[in-house]
Parts: structure tokens; C-alpha cells; sequence
């Protein structure tokens, strides 16, 4: 039995992988996400609109990253990474919405109606109201 290659480099995985692509994928992946930081900061839109808008970039760059950094693609050799990525970025999502809403439901369950804990900010209305 031979003894495994311990120098990363040689495995097929990063064999593949190329400059132009690790590359492309970082520099799109900054502009998008940047166009995001951007769009948040200038309140360009309505928060139903802006969320949707920041969630459909970062889908954007997702896709980005899978395809030109990781070179994941519907090819017979990569479709089982292919699937769980896509059954994976679901429960990603989810995970992420119900942190959202928890703390936000904490927020508006904890706090004293009608407080203001910093000047300029205002408390969300609770159920008690």
C-alpha cells in the first residue's frame, strides 16, 4: 500500500484549479458585493426592495465563485458537489432568515415600549402596544 502524497499541490482538485479563474471569481465577487455595501449604505431603494436586490447580488456572486473559483458545473465528474451545494445554500438561507427573524421578534418582545435606548433611535412597536 502506498503511502498518501502529503503535498496538497498534487491533488487532482487543485490540479484543475487555475489562476484566471480564482481570479475572476474573487473580482466579481468583491463587485458585486461591493455594489451591495454600496446600495445599503446609500438607501438607493425601499427596504422590501433593497433586500431583494442585496439577496439577488449575493446570489450573483455565489453562483460567481461556484463557477469560476471552484469550477463546479453540471459535468458527470462534479455532480454530486453540484447537488450539495444546491441542497446545501437553501438551509443556508434559512438559517440566516430565522436568525433575522428571532432577533428581531427578541427585540420587539424585550425591550420597554416607547423607550428610546439611544438618542435618534426609535423601538420598533411590540404586540403590547
Amino acid at each position: 500500500m502506498s503511502a498518501p502524497d502529503p503535498d496538497p499541490l498534487h491533488h487532482p482538485e487543485v490540479q484543475e484549479a487555475g489562476i484566471i479563474g480564482y481570479t475572476a471569481g474573487f473580482l466579481a465577487t468583491l463587485v458585486l458585493l461591493g455594489v451591495a455595501l454600496l446600495m445599503t449604505e446609500l438607501h438607493v431603494m425601499p427596504p422590501g426592495p433593497l433586500l431583494g436586490s442585496i439577496s439577488g447580488l449575493a446570489i450573483i456572486a455565489l453562483l460567481c465563485q461556484t463557477f469560476l473559483s471552484f469550477g463546479l458545473d453540471i459535468t458527470r465528474h462534479n455532480i454530486w458537489k453540484s447537488v450539495s451545494l444546491v441542497l446545501t445554500v437553501p438551509l443556508f438561507i434559512l438559517t440566516i432568515g430565522l436568525t433575522v427573524w428571532m432577533f428581531q421578534q427578541l427585540d420587539a418582545l424585550t425591550m420597554i415600549p416607547g423607550s428610546n435606548i439611544m438618542p435618534g433611535m426609535t423601538m420598533q412597536p411590540t404586540m403590547l402596544q
